[in-house]
């Protein structure tokens, strides 16, 4: 796969490859010299691959070699962006040839004879230009080639900082005692019985090495023998076996002659066969090791323990198997905690921080996020620097802005890059291409995922959903705990996630010194090559002026940014992205129908309410992400053969034409009763997501009925052909007395009413084999057994009431039964009156999630007792997570005291203990 995408390693060496392999074919009719060029480059950019793909690995090359990896890198994305030129040539006189008809066809026959000729002949000087290129950096390194053994620098005495962890003083500690405390409780419970595992999960930094040792310290005493290894991510099997057993017999240099590793392995079960043992093995970075290391460990019924620490979720799990077994998930220091070990390492105590650095020490608290990696290292810098404002600032804004050269920063860059280095290639592209966001910025999951595709660095094999790769790129980075998931759906992933400020500031590092991304400073001299680059603001709009972007391939705005660079100058430009910017306007996008090699654009949320006609010059655009004030997309969007994902909002009028796009594969929102609209969405047949309006109440009765028959047509061949995802916004108008008109199609995900009387439709979504999601909004009546029939849709997952605000809804009391709703993980309810829901026990059974919001509080004055706020939640025995908003108006602050605690009781009598939030 390495050898097939862009990669923060060979640059745009792979997808070049893949261009130049197909321009070999007979499609492009090169003369035979340039067919001969062609060859040779391709010939001598695959060694150049190989090469790079060697010297990615190496973690600290020499200087000479660091030059000739950029010089190479850098020629590979210059030769592209040639390359590219030449095609979209090709494909202009393709695409003219193809729409000509009649005398017109013949004369664009004869002139595009002559522009062949041009192009073939502009094409083979190009070709002897890149040769000659390639020739003079050979040559330009071979005058000073050195010895093969001399691609690295040369070792460091240097001690892993790591191994620190193990000798600590207890009294340097901060915030160990609870974790220590909670896995020693686990680890004592059931000493008679047979070997438990207990692994501790958490991205490097978080302290699992310091955590391991302190429980070591504390237990080691209570087990007749025990051992502690530390894993590389390219271990010596052999050694660590061999440490294991001169530690468990403590005898040092007994067995440093072994070197049989099934002999090895022997002598450790013979000796652990009695024996309660203790094993701690530290940092371990894949699954496989693990399963080796195990064949040593005698499964006795001593009661011995094994504890793994790791920074990949899935190698944890597989390390404690069984439900008898713990995995642990290291979570970041509180706040008192993290403010405490950071003022105790410069001040000696928080109170003894001098006032005019108390902003700046908030700020830098907040970068950390209760990393202790990070206090450490940016409190042990700040103990060397004088107490000013001045020494802080530069700091306080982040570590590589300091400049600052320290033993600690560069340990804690040291145990980030093993993370980043264990990556495969393609992996690495993608987490160093967060250097572009902002810090503490919610990335949404699909807007990655589509980015990462139009820059190539996802590539599966022929016919593979490249969507669906991308998502699995983006859930292994959560695996290695490398991003934060944030907002977890339904389906247990990650629909957004966050970027660490310590670890952003290493890929930002990292990307600067492969040139993947540009992140801009006060001090950034413009003066490089730009590849890929975000505008935040106004802060920096006169270094960007400066700035060559004509070989940018992406270029992202965020927040404020009231204008851009000249877009006609990128002409390499791949992404285009400007989510969020509402301050830019129509006059900021005109030049766009100039990017011929745009894959990317975002206008979503922007002041745009028009794109150019011409964007359908655009042949090479794959994502087209619209705003909500566009209310209309040029005709010319259907010349568009190569897109394959459109978003547009409610509103937006699509032209005729829309079957012309047979490439599509998402679709969202198109309003499907438009008489233009529903035979051609059955020309669609590679959609696999599609989102659609039905507004039964705008349409004549007479055109209704047609409609409705070529719709239903067109999406049962669409649920044929492989639609894996319908989402329906259902309107059904008072006049409309027909119950839904769709069949239980098995594409149909999730549905979207707006219908006050539920009874319409409960039956037809009831008959729904495949309904994930599930919305009303602004029902005005529910009735039980509308309730009872909603419970019956087999797999609905998630389900939400909305009421009316200011109506409320037509309904004395919901009751949910225990015989429905079996697979339902999220509930929300909004604006309902608390005395309306209730739950019997049995009720949903794997709820996860109860989400009330602007839940309704009145007065109640019953004749004698207390207010009896119990509604059931102790009776849902899976959920996890309560989160409960409190509509408030006209209560005492003792009633709202009343209603909390009711909650909490509530919590707290629930078995599953969910965690509790309540805001007002």
């Amino acid at each position: 796969m390495a050898g097939a995408l862009v990669s923060a390693s060979t640059g745009a060496m792979g997808s070049l490859l893949g261009k130049l392999g197909a321009m070999l074919t007979d499609e492009y009719k090169l003369l035979k010299d340039v067919r001969g060029g062609i060859q040779f480059l391709k010939d001598e950019l695959e060694v150049m691959n190989a090469f790079l793909l060697n010297m990615s690995d190496v973690e600290e090359p020499d200087e000479l070699t660091k030059l000739r990896v950029t010089a190479v890198r850098e020629m590979s994305y210059k030769i592209e962006d040639n390359i590219d030129k030449f095609m979209v040539l090709v494909e202009e006189h393709k695409s003219s040839c193809s729409e000509a008809h009649g005398i017109r066809k013949l004369i664009e026959k004869c002139n595009s004879l002559l522009r062949d000729i041009k192009t073939r002949h502009k094409i083979a000087k190009e070709v002897k230009d890149i040769k000659n290129q390639i020739k003079e950096v050979s040559d330009r390194f071979l005058r000073y080639k050195t010895d093969e053994s001399c691609t690295s620098t040369p070792a460091k005495d240097k001690v892993d900082p790591r191994l620190r962890a193990l000798y600590k003083d207890a009294m340097e500690l901060v915030g160990i005692d609870g974790p220590r405390d909670e896995l020693v409780k686990w680890l004592n419970e059931k000493q008679g019985e047979s070997l438990k595992f207990v692994s501790v999960v958490g991205f490097g930094g978080l302290g699992k090495t310091t955590l391991a040792s302190q429980i070591r310290i504390k237990l080691g005493a209570t087990f007749e023998c025990g051992a502690f290894v530390s894993i590389s991510r390219k271990p010596d099997m052999k050694a660590i076996l061999r440490s294991i057993l001169s530690q468990i017999t403590k005898q040092d240099n007994a067995y440093s002659g072994l070197d049989d590793i099934h002999l090895i392995m022997d002598k450790i079960r013979e000796f652990l066969q009695d024996r309660r043992y203790f094993i701690i093995i530290d940092d371990i970075w894949d699954s496989g090791t693990w399963e080796t290391l195990k064949c040593a460990f005698v499964k006795n019924k001593c009661g011995s323990r094994i504890m793994i620490t790791t920074r990949i979720v899935d190698v944890a799990k597989s390390c404690s198997p069984t439900n008898e077994d713990l995995v642990y998930e290291m979570k970041p220091l509180s706040e008192a905690d993290s403010k405490k070990l950071f003022f105790k390492r410069i001040f000696g105590c928080e109170e003894s921080c001098p006032d005019n650095l108390k902003e700046a020490s908030k700020d830098i608290l907040k970068k950390c996020r209760g990393l202790p990696l990070a206090i450490n290292a940016i409190s042990s810098l700040l103990a060397t620097k004088s107490k000013t404002k001045e020494e802080w600032d530069p700091v306080r804004h982040s570590i590589r802005s300091s400049n600052a050269k320290s033993d600690i920063i560069e340990d804690m860059n040291y145990i980030l890059s093993l993370s980043y280095f264990d990556l495969p290639y393609h992996l690495r592209s993608c987490i160093l291409y967060l250097a572009l966001f902002p810090e503490d910025e919610l990335i949404e999951r699909d807007r990655l995922v589509r980015r990462w595709i139009s820059e190539g660095f996802v590539h599966g094999k022929s016919g593979q959903d490249l969507v669906e790769l991308g998502e699995e790129y983006f859930h292994e980075l959560v695996n290695r705990s490398l991003i934060q998931p944030e907002r977890i759906g339904y389906d247990g992933k990650a629909e957004y996630c966050r970027v660490h400020d310590t670890i952003l500031d290493f890929l930002i590092a990292k990307s600067s010194e492969v040139n993947l991304c540009t992140v801009l400073t006060k001090n950034y001299k413009p003066d490089g090559i730009v590849r890929r680059i975000s505008l935040m603001g106004t802060e920096y709009e006169d270094i960007v002026e400066k700035l060559d972007l004509s070989q940018a391939r992406s270029i992202g705005a965020f927040g404020g940014t009231k204008r851009l660079p000249s877009l006609g100058k990128s002409e390499s430009l791949r992404v285009l992205d400007l989510q969020w910017c509402n301050k830019l306007e129509n006059h900021h996008v005109k030049d766009i129908v100039r990017l011929y090699q745009l894959r990317y654009l975002d206008i979503s949320f922007t002041g745009i309410t028009e794109l150019p006609s011409q964007i359908g010059d655009l042949l090479y655009l794959e994502t087209l992400v619209t705003s909500y004030k566009l209310r209309e997309l040029p005709e010319s969007i259907t010349r568009l053969c190569r897109l394959a994902r459109l978003f547009v909002g409610f509103d937006c009028e699509l032209p005729d034409g829309l079957g012309n796009l047979v490439n599509l594969q998402e679709l969202e929102w198109i309003d499907a009763l438009q008489s233009k609209h529903v035979e051609e969405l059955g020309k669609l047949t590679n959609l696999r997501k599609l989102k659609i309006q039905l507004k039964t109440n705008k349409i004549e009765r007479n055109t209704l009925v047609q409609s409705k028959e070529k719709l239903v047509s067109s999406l049962c061949k669409l649920d044929e052909c492989g639609l894996c995802s319908l989402s329906i916004s259902y309107y059904m108008g008072d006049k409309d007395g027909e119950e839904p008109f769709l069949p239980a199609l098995d594409c149909i995900r999730e549905v979207h009413v707006y219908v006050e009387d539920i009874c319409r439709i409960s039956r037809w979504l009831a008959s729904l084999p495949n309904l994930h999601r599930l919305t009303f909004q602004y029902p005005k009546k529910i009735e039980h057994q509308d309730i009872d029939m909603i419970g019956l849709i087999p797999n609905l997952l998630e389900l939400s009431l909305d009421f009316n605000p200011i109506c409320g809804a037509g309904v004395r009391q919901l009751i949910i039964r225990c015989k429905g709703f079996q697979q339902l993980q999220r509930f929300e309810v909004y604006y309902a009156s608390m005395g309306v829901l209730m739950f019997e026990p049995g009720a949903m059974p794997r709820l996860k999630e109860l989400i009330l919001g602007c839940f309704k509080v009145f007065r109640e004055k019953p004749k004698s007792g207390a207010v009896n706020y119990d509604f059931g939640i102790q009776h849902l025995s899976s959920l996890a997570r309560l989160n409960v908003s409190l509509w408030c108006i006209g209560l005492t602050a003792a009633e709202v005291k009343g209603v909390k605690d009711a909650l909490k009781s509530m919590a707290e009598a629930n078995p599953n203990r969910p965690t509790l939030e309540i805001s007002k």
